[in-house]
């Protein structure tokens, strides 16, 4: 039972969001009279929210899916029901409920625009702009097979939300610790500080591997990329993009 309390606390925060919520419930348990929303915002999250404190239940859970026993809370529509509680409220006394509401928003709330993990979009995309940049230089035309090419871990992410026509050696499930990650040679020796001209070469042959995109802060020993038929392409503002002739594109083999 304290395991299902720490991750019922851990998933709620501050708890603010969450008192919000139970207030909202409570409310539309007096005053909802549609038998199909009080079955779709009342009943349902009420079920869901009992099931979830249940210690058998989450054995049960546990037994199936292992580590993921928060996402039950996900089954929640926590923000529907807050809102369509406040649109009540405001529907009854217009004045009063909606000051009494922008206060609370306000008051529970933060300026996202503060965050650390926040910051102005380069694009469209909303994602990293030499991301894209290196993606348009290197995605087939269209009608040719796909590409593999290696990139740095700090641009993994992006490369998939951008397009489906580059093919990568690793990906996310390589670099979250928490998960258990399959052996990987190609990224074992790609996140090194040194990387080794030769052993590059050779790992990105074997991955098959057409382009290499690297940092140019990043250092290398024993040789140059040209010695082993790896030529550069072009640039971003930080990465270089290489050409690793070794290894043909899969509709010219």
């Amino acid at each position: 039972m304290n395991t299902v309390i720490e991750v019922f606390k851990n998933y709620n925060g501050t708890g603010y969001y969450c008192v919000l919520f139970i207030i909202a419930l409570l409310y539309l348990w007096f005053t909802e009279e549609d038998k199909r929303i009080r079955a779709l915002l009342i009943y349902t999250p009420s079920v869901i929210q009992v099931l979830f404190f249940i210690p058998y239940f989450y054995m049960l859970y546990n037994m199936l899916d292992e580590g993921t026993y928060y996402r039950i809370l996900w089954l929640m529509p926590m923000s529907v029901v807050i809102a369509y509680a406040g649109c009540k409220v405001i529907g009854v006394h217009t004045k009063i409920g909606l000051a009494l509401l922008s206060a609370i928003l306000i008051m529970g709330g933060t300026y996202v625009y503060k965050s650390v993990y926040m910051s102005p979009a380069e694009n469209a995309y909303h994602l990293p702009e030499e991301a894209v940049q290196i993606c348009d230089m290197i995605k087939p035309e269209e009608g040719r097979e796909r590409v593999w090419a290696v990139f740095p871990t700090d641009l993994v992410h992006f490369v998939r939300q951008y397009t489906t026509t580059i093919q990568m050696p690793f990906g996310r499930n390589n670099m979250v610790a928490e998960w258990e990650n399959y052996e990987n040679p190609m990224y074992d020796f790609y996140i090194q500080p040194v990387l080794d001209v030769e052993q590059l070469s050779e790992l990105a042959t074997e991955y098959y591997c057409n382009y290499i995109i690297l940092d140019k802060e990043r250092i290398l020993e024993n040789g140059k990329l040209e010695d082993y038929d790896i030529i550069k392409i072009g640039e971003t503002d930080h990465y270089i993009v290489y050409r690793n002739k070794k290894v043909p594109f899969w509709d010219e083999r």
